[in-house]
C-alpha cells in the first residue's frame, strides 16, 4: 500500500474531470492506497471555488474531500517548512508557503506528493509523482 498526498493542481484536475488523473485515482482506490488531503490543499481548493461561486464543483469537492484521510499541519511540519523555505531562499529559489508546507507534510508522512509541478518540489527531498502524465 502506497501513501499519496495530492497537491492542489491534481485535485483541481479531478474536479475538472481530467481522464488521465481520474484513471490514476481509480487505480489508487483499487490498490487500496492511502489517499491524503492536506488542510493546505483543502484551503486552496475551497477558496478558489468560493471565489468563482462554483456550486457544482463545490458539491463534488465536498463529497470528494470526505473520501480522503484528513492531514492537519502539525508543529513538526511548520518547523521543517521554515527550514526548507530558508534554505531555498538562500539559494535564490524562493518557494510559496503553501508548497513548502505541503512538502513538509509529505516528508513527515513518507508520502508521495502527487503534483503537476514536480520541479517546484525537486530539491526538497520529497518523493513526487505526476498523475497527469501517462
Amino acid at each position: 500500500m502506497t501513501t499519496f498526498l495530492l497537491d492542489t493542481n491534481i485535485l483541481s484536475a479531478i474536479l475538472r474531470k481530467d481522464a488521465t488523473v481520474e484513471q490514476r485515482l481509480r487505480q489508487a482506490i483499487v490498490d487500496d492506497d492511502n489517499l491524503l488531503l492536506s488542510v493546505v490543499v483543502y484551503f486552496e481548493i475551497k477558496r478558489g471555488l468560493l471565489k468563482r461561486d462554483a456550486k457544482k464543483q463545490m458539491a463534488t469537492f465536498e463529497y470528494l474531500s470526505n473520501q480522503f484521510a484528513w492531514c492537519d499541519v502539525i508543529v513538526e511540519d511548520w518547523e521543517l517548512a521554515a527550514h526548507l523555505w530558508a534554505e531555498r531562499f538562500k539559494r535564490g529559489k524562493p518557494i510559496v508557503d503553501a508548497d513548502v508546507l505541503i512538502a513538509a507534510q509529505a516528508k513527515r508522512l513518507d508520502a508521495i506528493l502527487v503534483t503537476d509541478n514536480i520541479k517546484d518540489f525537486a530539491d526538497l527531498g520529497v518523493k513526487t509523482e505526476n498523475w497527469k502524465v501517462r
